[in-house]
């Protein structure tokens, strides 16, 4: 009996560490996210901008990589964490949502070849999930053998209650020539933008309204007869 409430007892550990989420709480809104991913964990930083700018970001683990050694063709592909951004009390939220992936750097050598592609789900206020279309990285050449990855996207939404994107992830591909590889470091990160704005409380527009309505009788007593 105790051995089966022991294995019982491992399974739910197993079950609930493979489903974990945790919220942060950013003030104007909050995010849901799988922090067990792979190659991201955390969220590493989140931050306010004027304008009611805002966004968060991860930084990526060096355990995002690929090597092909002698002209095989490699492929690797690492899962974006599932992640449902919802607005706080107080607050409005809108778009575009913008999101952006770099600097992802890349060694190839003799005729090598490398490239990043990457492709994910998103939906609006709990809406059915929308593909977004598979989309390589922009490659930035520093040299013959160096360089590095980075690209960025726009969802072009209104006013939003929830964002979610599902089903996310980039895939890491190096083939031919003698050598070529593509490593992550923590400096690169994976980040999210958009804007959050305060909600007046009804009775500060009350007040507005009283406001406007003495303007308005104020302006009427002095408009001449």
């Amino acid at each position: 009996m105790q051995i089966k409430t022991l294995a019982a007892a491992a399974a739910l550990l197993v079950s609930g560490l493979a489903s974990a989420t945790t919220t942060l709480n950013a003030g104007s809104y909050s995010v849901t996210y799988d922090e067990t991913t792979t190659g991201f964990g955390w969220i590493s930083s989140w931050f306010t901008a004027g304008g009611g700018a805002v966004g968060f970001e991860w930084s990526m683990d060096p355990s995002v990589n690929v090597t092909s050694v002698g002209g095989a063709a490699m492929s690797a592909t690492f899962a974006i964490p599932d992640f449902t951004i919802s607005v706080n009390p107080g607050y409005a939220l809108s778009g575009a949502v913008m999101s952006s992936l770099g600097n992802i750097v890349y060694a190839q050598n003799g005729g090598a070849t490398t490239s990043i592609t990457a492709t994910g789900m998103v939906s609006l206020d709990g809406g059915a999930p929308m593909a977004l279309p598979s989309a390589p990285l922009t490659q930035t050449v520093i040299n013959p053998f160096l360089g590095y990855f980075s690209g960025s996207t726009s969802v072009p939404v209104g006013a939003f209650s929830s964002f979610a994107v599902t089903g996310a992830s980039i895939t890491l591909n190096a083939s031919g020539g003698s050598f070529a590889a593509i490593g992550a470091q923590p400096q690169n990160k994976l980040s999210f933008a958009f804007t959050a704005n305060p909600v007046p409380e009804p009775e500060t527009y009350a007040l507005l309204l009283a406001g406007l309505g003495v303007v308005g009788l104020l302006a009427r007593r002095r408009r001449p007869c």
